[in-house]
């Protein structure tokens, strides 16, 4: 797996110098971005690590920068530094994913802790991110068929019932749920209703049409 990272993230080359040397002095690997801009056109999902946003001047973009990421599939952990947000800035920044606020001069120890707190964070939510995205792809695989008879067997029917239900053979029934097992990479339905326990929103077939 990739080191986790801290994307630095400022509002121009000159700023950010001594945090950049905090982190790495610790230890840490940076990268620098001189605009939030900058950061979301080269942004990889698949690089661990967290964001501390040193845009005293332009926090809002910030966390515009944090939700258009969110918008892509998973935003890191930030940190905030320096500036005075307001409190609905704030609010809308602990929604988006911000875990921290520094002000002005930092306190160094106390601001490593948080961002090493950040990065372990990221490791959490980054596999249970991973997992919903290979489950979603396992489901994504499936016909809208599939779908149908997943979803009935998720709520309790018989091959026999969703037969009727669906005015096809049993044995068209049994060879779905062959083909559903194969897909998902499981042995039992057993196993299909842990994985997609809570998650049956992936079984949404309104869009699609019965093949």
């Amino acid at each position: 797996m990739n080191k986790s990272t801290v994307f630095l993230i400022r509002e121009s080359p000159s700023r950010g110098d001594s945090v950049s040397t905090l982190l790495r002095s610790n230890g840490m690997a940076v990268v620098s971005f001189d605009h939030p801009s900058q950061f979301y056109e080269t942004y990889n999902p698949d690089i661990p690590g967290c964001m501390v946003l040193d845009l005293s001047d332009s926090l809002v973009a910030g966390i515009t920068l944090a939700e258009q990421i969110s918008e892509k599939g998973y935003c890191p952990p930030y940190i905030i530094v320096g500036g005075e947000p307001r409190t609905c800035d704030l609010a809308r920044a602990m929604r988006s994913g911000a875990q921290d606020f520094f002000d002005t001069p930092l306190d160094g120890g106390l601001f490593i802790a948080r961002v090493r707190e950040a990065m372990k964070q990221d490791q959490q939510r980054r596999l249970r991110w991973q997992t919903d995205q290979s489950l979603l792809k396992r489901v994504d695989s499936l016909s809208p068929r599939e779908r149908e008879i997943l979803t009935l067997v998720m709520d309790g029917k018989l091959s026999k019932q969703i037969a009727s239900q669906l005015d096809i053979s049993v044995k068209t029934v049994e060879a779905h749920r062959a083909n559903i097992l194969r897909k998902m990479h499981v042995d039992s339905f057993i196993q299909v209703v842990c994985l997609i326990a809570n998650k049956q929103d992936l079984l949404d077939t309104s869009s699609c049409d019965a093949a």
